[in-house]
């Protein structure tokens, strides 16, 4: 039995009468993803774990809409009768899209897609935040290295070591150029962008992230995401594809920086709270493993910059 109110989700959004409970699909950070089949179709109602604005969420909507029109293809948003995209403070739904599971994007269809998404030039609703655009800074880094402190090893250790590294690649991190900022997607990795299942063709999911950013930096943070030797395909394509973006210098790395940083943060800070429950302690804990396992560094910086010279082409 789940947790959604199918009755009142179904009232609030037109969706038309359940056939059933929701049934849980997944989860993020910041939601649990259910299906919901009514009379109507399928839908997928996401319940939030992290509180959002109403006028935060028309403002990624509107960026979806502006996608879809512009030829991507997701999930569509629905709204609510009143035109409200949030119900309850608690629940978002959109159209429920089957997925071919376990079915991987390329390199080169992952850069295409982000040169599209960059090319919808959709203006931005305020200044780029500081989870995308400020380091943790010298003084964070060695508070959360003296939270850690006197633990047994594991990521606890492991991020210990890596202060001093984190210390020096947040100094490659600049403010952003106002004038390049645009609406992006903020969240562009294979788990977000997959396969239909009826015709395999590309879906761009979860835009609840999306906001002001320069496209140059997101690009950068795709290349930093994709596994060594990955970045010369992926580039290339988004070069070809007419994405605006250019990856010259480490600066250009601001972003995956930044982002990195806060995540390492808040992930060590979440799995330490014993306030916090145990599932979140431990998916915390994974995803720590897992980041430290590959961080990005100066060194890679520096190889992802020349990496991008190397397969740089001629502006279509």
């Amino acid at each position: 039995m789940s947790g959604v109110p199918v009755e009142a989700v179904a009232a609030a959004y037109g969706l038309g009468e359940p056939v059933g409970a929701a049934v849980y699909a997944a989860r993020g950070e910041l939601g649990r993803i259910w299906r919901l089949d009514t009379r109507r179709g399928s839908w997928a109602v996401k319940e939030l774990l992290v509180p959002v604005r109403e006028e935060d969420a028309r403002a990624d909507v509107a960026f979806q809409i502006a996608a879809a029109e512009a030829g991507v293809r997701l999930p569509r948003p629905v709204l609510t009768g009143s035109g409200d995209v949030v119900a309850g403070g608690r629940w978002r739904v959109y159209e429920w899209v089957d997925l071919v599971e376990g079915a991987q994007v390329t390199a080169a269809e992952l850069g295409a897609v982000t040169a599209g998404l960059h090319g919808i030039g959709h203006p931005a609703a305020g200044p780029v935040a500081a989870w995308f655009a400020e380091p943790v800074g010298r003084t964070g880094w060695e508070a959360l290295a003296a939270a850690a402190a006197g633990a047994g090893g594991g990521w606890r250790e492991e991020l210990r070591e890596s202060v001093g590294e984190l210390v020096a690649l947040d100094e490659l991190i600049v403010p952003p150029d106002p004038a390049t900022v645009v609406t992006c997607h903020r969240d562009i990795t294979p788990d977000n962008i997959r396969r239909a299942a009826h015709d395999g063709g590309i879906v761009v999911l979860d835009w609840e992230n999306c906001g002001p950013a320069s496209p140059a930096w997101e690009l950068a943070k795709v290349l930093a995401d994709l596994p060594d030797g990955a970045a010369t395909p992926a580039y290339r394509a988004y070069r070809e594809a007419g994405g605006p973006g250019r990856v010259t210098e480490p600066a250009d790395f601001s972003m995956a920086i930044a982002e990195q940083g806060h995540l390492l943060e808040f992930y060590a800070r979440r799995a330490m709270n014993p306030q916090e429950s145990e599932e979140n302690r431990t998916r915390a804990g994974a995803r720590l493993r897992a980041m430290l396992a590959r961080p990005l560094t100066r060194a890679r910086v520096e190889r992802l910059v020349e990496e991008c010279a190397r397969a740089d082409v001629p502006a279509p």
